[in-house]
């Protein structure tokens, strides 16, 4: 069949003889359709025009011709997959898998007309490639042939910290570049919508990418054509060819798949199927992201070859054939000088992000809107305000015209959009007196596009989102009107209002349309007459994944008056006007600065992070990244989906008879213990009854394929029996006292009951702060080989003795027989502690079942939905004043939501953390754990230390607020001083305090006094705007002893050329561990920095290292580190006194080796028995500036300025990015990152990145200045430094007082009395509008 093919394995399509005879390849083409003129024309993107025959997609890859065919690979197979699996090219990423990350992103030009442009390939499936051109970050450069300029400027400036969203950031500028040459720095600053970094906190990103920008300095891009690439893989050429086995294998699905060429090709592809054939179209595919599991279908039709699909016409209206990219209709509406157009254009812009809206098409986002009439689709709410229509053909070849609002609710059933128009003029046919505005023009200055008397289009819509870029929207909305802006702002004929996000039946608000025709819209009596029109007919869904009814019905109200205050503009007073306009946020800038000691170099020298430019380049190779093992099999989890109850059976008969399964693995199949973390109470590897939590593992299923694995996972059929109570919510738990249980000892001293009850002052009250997902972009994943001595596990974990001992119990086995290498972690922050265990153990067990590797690989859905996440807490609590504000005593009871087990409870660890940087003379904390029906919550960056800050800080708001003063005075009236008690007691402070320091060098480089002015004289003159500002000290104790903590360093020394070789039992995730230990033993041995290398962490170099955790891990290891190099030169010392004193150390090497010198070094270093170190205090200062619209919520972090003691940093570069990245995290702990469960089955909903909001590189502050104290070198710490991995997450909190104090204003505003008011964490942009105090009756003109 011409152009078309059919991979048909059963029940083949019926296409009658006579028409497979007409779409031979000698087919003549159908008769031309009239051209357009050429100045209305623009050029589609369409697709390739090559030679195809229509049963295989041929494309390159970096310049490497790849043919792929129907009948070896499936439509599920993704881009992303073959590049990984099949192509064999590592580099690009695969993290979430639906297009919410950007770790996926490649370049692709789909034609050789075509600009390039990046393109989610997670998404994309690899048979639509036809033609395409395919960069990834293979194929721009590597340490062999050298570096992109974008690779090394990205980890020159630091931005890349554990790596693994490195490579897509850097396609995506690099895409973004070969579209737009002479980019400029805002431009840049926004294309990282789409890409998330949980380490660095973006700015050092930003910072690289812009110093491409063309208003910065001219960069030219080499070509990528001068790279040495190997003509067989794509990879960078090595030099010899190695093969590499791929783990695809043959596709075994039933499926069908077209590719027509024309619509009439299409039309008898739909003529030829049947009415029970479900089927589906590919354009973009991109709704597979956020709805996976529809289907299955028997039959594809791609639809990209079929040229009147792609075409844009551009004159008195606008027409795109319907699978135009939402990026081409962007870029057609926004250059026109028509206000609908461009308000269509602007809304589209705000759609997921520019890999998503370069694939995904204009219909296949209406056809989102129809399969799921819930979903919020921005471009139908945008495309039905403008009042747009679309052509619909029926198989027959019919052509109908429907409007927009038609399509969800109208049978599509072999019918397909074949164009989208705006015909704007068609709407705004005006009676105009063509006599009487000629004599206007002939008197007036200036051109108007539209006289009085006609009235003008006005056009305005709005998305809601929980964060500033890829979310979907709470509401979203569109109003359009003609009106009469000489006449009282009449509107002359039916306005248009469209919302999404009400319920999955609303879209026009019909009766407010009807009432406000020919009405003046500044007649403020009719406008609240609408409004309560319009709030009538707002019936909103109540679903428990959605935000709350009672806000989207006001958020919708709210969007409705900032539509008039838009229309009306000027002649509003002023104060309401700020209402009318989004946050504008600019250009993103930052500062840095740190102090160094040049004759240390390279300690406190500013390096290059060690694996930098091999993260950039997509070199650097994680767990997921190796090779398949001969005989290799894929594993995939089956978890519960109700929580509390008894399972009562799983039947794995239909999953155990799927093509490519090998076999169950449950309980049954556990040789040793049951249980992955070792507790009060058993945490079972399998459940063997009980779900105590939805997202308990059950089993596995063992198959050729994770494709395989993962679909037979879903077939197994769980039945569940004899539900108990589900509670999700701490607070509510708590008011059943069996659910509370003591959590370790109680820290008191003096007599807090005595000092509260004296004080001149007492405040009481309750806080309550949420969880926070981890979100390492390296989801779990464990390779587990039988080996000849045990088994051999390949998995990012940031605790190897503790998987080793775990996995061997559950094998029955010794520690010994389980070797455990750690090359690099693709993000951790606490999640790869413990949870690695369970993997280790399960993909163990499976491996020893059926004797070969196994790699059991957890999605980012079943990764959230396992595994437990930051302890939520609450906090009851009590804090006395006395006549000089100063505090007397303090009580707190800290209350940590356990999950379904007290294992994991760290209150007891909050305590330390309860005083902050305070003088509290007495003090009582009690610790408890409260038992939910979650997943068993676990270590998250600053667990229970952020909690415990928190606390303390949240009552000296409370208690400024109800004293009426300015919290930062109460808090520089309350510093400790040196002599102030410390937890635990008996410690005390022991040297001055700096924090005041560095409060008042904060209030000067921040210009605190003039900010605090400015703040308050914009809130004074901006009533729907409002501005918030806030300052929070830090103290962070970081005390080690005690605790049996140890870390090992092994240095190997070549005699052949002098280089060397560093094991040490810290892993390397992002923190930088490996740049200071190599710059640690360059310094210590005299020698560069690239003679060193470090090799990864084995337990058999360091059979009982501690965790890497608690910001212990990077300056122990350079600790032991010193040591091992100590032995080392003491070794060579008498070789050294043989030697001439200029000899090199290659020589000294050499001739040590020559005596039989031991070249190779061990130390083990324990904190508990070493002088040279102790405990510390860190401190910091954080000032926030925020901008919150009360009528939406949302929130705008305008600048921080940051202040930490890091007493001289080993590694500034490194350390600036460990602070950034921890605030920002912090920033999400505090506002978009909440987790949500189903209330009757306790599931987790917000499991996927459609769902859960960890800040995007627009909600760092656009102005973010950060600073290393300077002349504060640590004598108690190892080279004078301090930790930094961890603290500066505490300081996040200044963002939620910022908000708070913008929130302050509208309130009193409000006529809300004034005092304190409880706002719990997070502040999400629902909160924020919940607690602004809007009342509709302030809603003025």
């Amino acid at each position: 069949v011409s152009k078309m093919y059919l991979a048909a394995k059963k029940n083949p399509i019926l296409v009658p003889n006579s028409v497979v005879s007409n779409l031979q390849p000698t087919v003549k083409p159908l008769p031309p359709k009239p051209t357009p003129k050429a100045e209305n024309v623009k050029k589609a993107r369409s697709p390739a025009e090559v030679k195809s025959d229509g049963q295989t997609a041929t494309f390159l890859l970096n310049g490497v011709q790849k043919v792929v065919s129907v009948g070896e690979f499936s439509p599920s197979m993704s881009l992303a997959q073959y590049i990984r699996e099949v192509a064999l090219l590592t580099g690009t990423k695969v993290s979430c898998n639906e297009g919410g990350c950007g770790a996926c992103i490649v370049t692709v030009k789909k034609s050789k007309d075509d600009n390039p442009r990046s393109l989610n390939s997670c998404l994309c499936p690899v048979l639509i490639c036809d033609g395409w051109e395919i960069t990834t970050v293979e194929g721009l450069g590597n340490k062999q042939d050298g570096y992109h300029p974008i690779q090394a400027k990205l980890a020159e400036e630091g931005g890349s910290q554990c790596g693994y969203c490195s490579p897509g950031m850097v396609m995506q500028l690099y895409s973004w570049l070969q579209e737009h040459p002479n980019a400029t720095k805002l431009e840049i600053d926004n294309i990282l919508d789409g890409n998330i970094c949980r380490c660095t906190g973006y700015r050092p990103i930003l910072d690289a990418f812009k110093s491409f920008a063309a208003d910065n300095h001219d960069f030219e891009m080499p070509d990528i054509e001068d790279l040495k690439l190997c003509k067989k893989s794509g990879q960078p050429c090595q030099g010899t060819c190695k093969e590499r086995s791929s783990c695809h294998s043959k596709v075994d699905e039933d499926f069908q798949w077209f590719t027509p060429t024309n619509l009439e090709e299409l039309k008898i592809v739909l003529q030829g199927l049947s009415d029970d054939i479900k089927y589906r179209f590919v354009s973009g595919n991109t709704a597979t992201g956020v709805y996976k599991h529809d289907g299955p279908f028997d039959v594809f039709i791609n639809v990209n070859k079929i040229t009147e699909l792609h075409t844009i016409t551009v004159g008195e209206d606008v027409s795109f054939g319907a699978n135009v990219k939402i990026t081409d209709a962007i870029n057609a509406l926004e250059t026109t000088d028509n206000e609908v157009w461009r308000g269509v254009a602007h809304h589209m812009r705000q759609i997921a992000s520019y890999g998503i809206r370069n694939q995904g098409s204009l219909a296949g986002n209406l056809m989102m809107k129809h399969f799921h009439n819930d979903f919020p689709s921005d471009v139908f709410l945008s495309l039905e305000t403008a009042g747009a229509v679309a052509e619909i053909m029926s198989k027959s070849g019919v052509v109908e015209t429907v409007s927009i609002s038609t399509l969800p609710t109208m049978d599509m059933d072999h019918k397909i959009i074949t164009k989208i128009k705006i015909a704007l003029s068609s709407q705004a046919k005006r009676t105009i007196n063509k006599r009487k505005e000629l004599n206007s023009l002939w008197t007036s200055k200036v051109h108007t596009p539209y006289s009085s008397a006609a009235g003008e289009w006005k056009y305005r819509s709005y998305k809601i989102m929980p964060r500033s870029s890829n979310a979907h929207a709470y509401v979203n909305a569109g109003f359009m009107a003609l009106v009469d802006m000489a006449a009282g702002f009449k509107i002359l004929n039916r306005p248009r209002i469209v919302f999404g996000g009400i319920s999955s039946k609303f879209i026009h608000a019909t009766s407010t349309e009807n009432f406000l025709e020919g009405k003046n819209m500044n007649d403020h009596d009719i406008f609240v007459e609408a409004l309560g029109i319009l709030a009538e007919e707002l019936v909103l869904d109540d679903e428990p994944g959605l935000a709350t009814p009672v806000y989207r019905k006001q958020l919708a109200l709210g969007l409705f008056y900032k539509f008039f205050l838009y229309v009306l503009g000027d002649s509003c007073t002023e104060e309401v006007r700020s209402g009318s306009y989004e946050i504008e946020r600019s250009l993103t800038s930052s500062q840095q600065e740190w102090e160094t000691d040049e004759s240390q170099w390279p300690i406190s020298k500013p390096v290059e992070k060690y694996e930098g430019k091999i993260q950039c380049s997509g070199e650097a190779e994680y767990v997921g990244d190796l090779p398949v093992k001969s005989g290799e099999l894929h594993a995939a989890f089956v978890l519960s989906t109700v929580a509390n109850c008894e399972i009562g059976a799983v039947d794995t008969s239909e999953a155990l008879a799927m093509s490519g399964v090998h076999t169950y693995v449950d309980a049954k199949d556990i040789p040793g213990a049951n249980e992955w973390k070792y507790g009060a109470e058993p945490e079972p590897i399998f459940s063997t009854g009980r779900s105590e939590y939805a997202g308990q593992a059950i089993g596995l299923i063992v198959a050729d394929t994770q494709e395989i694995a993962i679909a037979a996972a879903r077939k197994v059929k769980v039945s569940y029996q004899n539900q108990g109570t589900v509670v999700t919510d701490i607070e509510k738990a708590m008011e059943d006292s069996s659910r509370v249980a003591p959590a370790g000892y109680a820290m008191s001293y003096g007599d807090a009951n005595a000092a509260i009850s004296n004080a001149d002052v007492v405040v009481t009250g309750r806080f309550k702060m949420g969880s926070q997902y981890h979100f390492y972009m390296e989801t779990h994943v464990c390779i587990a080989t039988p080996s000849d001595d045990g088994f051999d596990l390949e998995l990012p974990t940031q605790d190897m003795a503790t998987v080793a001992d775990v996995v061997s119990k559950a094998l029955n086995t010794s520690s010994n027989s389980v070797n455990i290498a750690v090359k690099r972690l693709g993000g951790a922050y606490g999640g790869k502690i413990t949870l690695p265990t369970a993997v280790a153990s399960a993909a163990t067990i499976a491996a020893n079942k059926v004797r070969k590797p196994v790699r059991l690989w957890v999605n980012m859905e079943d990764t959230m939905c396992m595994f437990g996440k930051r302890t939520p807490y609450l906090f009851d609590y009590e804090i006395g004043f006395d006549a000089e504000r100063k505090i007397v005593g303090v009580k707190g009871d800290i209350y940590c939501d356990a999950g379904w087990t007290y294992n994991s409870v760290d209150s007891f660890f909050a305590q330390f953390f309860g005083q902050s940087c305070y003088h509290i003379p007495n003090l009582s904390f009690t610790p408890y754990g409260v038992k939910t029906t979650t997943q068993a919550h676990t270590a998250t960056r600053a667990p229970g230390m952020v909690n415990g800050h928190a606390m303390l800080e949240y009552m000296i708001q409370q208690s400024a607020a109800e004293m009426g003063i300015e919290p930062l005075q109460l808090r520089e009236n309350n510093l400790m001083f040196e002599g102030s008690p410390l937890l635990p007691i008996p410690m005390v402070l022991d040297g001055p305090c700096p924090i005041g320091d560095m409060i008042e060098k904060v209030k000067q480089s921040g210009g605190y006094d003039q900010r605090r002015q400015d703040v308050d004289l914009y809130n004074k003159s901006n009533k729907w705007k409002k501005r918030g500002l806030s300052m929070v000290p830090m103290r962070y104790g970081h005390f080690f002893k005690g605790f049996g903590i140890k870390y090992h360093c092994l240095i190997s020394v070549f005699a052949g050329d002098g280089t060397i070789s560093v094991t040490h039992a810290g892993i390397e995730m992002g923190q930088g561990i490996n740049t200071k230990v190599q710059q640690v033993v360059a310094n210590e041995l005299g020698v560069d920095m690239d003679m060193i290398k470090i090799k990864p962490a084995m337990n058999v170099t360091s059979p009982n290292a501690t965790v890497t955790g608690g910001s212990f891990g990077s300056e122990l290891n350079c600790a032991a580190a010193i040591k091992a190099c100590g032995i080392l030169k003491s070794r060579l010392e008498a070789t050294r006194k043989e030697l001439d004193p200029s000899a090199s150390w290659v020589d000294v090497i050499q001739a040590a080796n020559q005596n039989n010198v031991d070249l190779c070094a061990r130390y083990m270093f324990a904190p508990d028995t070493q002088t040279e170190v102790d405990g510390y205090n860190i401190w910091g200062v954080a000032l926030t500036e925020v901008e919150i619209d009360i009528l939406t919520g949302e929130k705008h972090i305008r600048r921080c300025d940051l202040i930490e003691d890091v007493g001289l940093s080993t590694s500034p570069l490194v350390d600036i990015g460990q602070i950034e990245g921890a605030f920002v995290m912090g920033l999400g702990l505090w506002t978009s990152e909440e987790v949500k469960y189903h209330p009757d089955t306790g599931a987790l909903l917000t499991k996927n990145t459609w769902e859960y909001k960890p800040p995007a590189a627009k909600d760092i502050p656009e102005d973010f200045r950060v600073t290393l104290m300077k002349n504060s070198r640590n004598p108690k710490g190892v080279l004078s430094s301090k930790a930094t991995g961890e603290p500066a997450l505490l300081m996040g909190i200044s963002v939620l007082f910022a908000i708070r104090d913008a929130l302050d204003k509208s309130r009193q505003e409000n006529g809300m009395s004034q005092g304190w008011w409880k706002l719990d964490a997070p502040a999400t942009v629902e909160k924020i509008h919940q607690h602004a105090g809007i009342n509709p009756l302030n809603f003025t003109f």
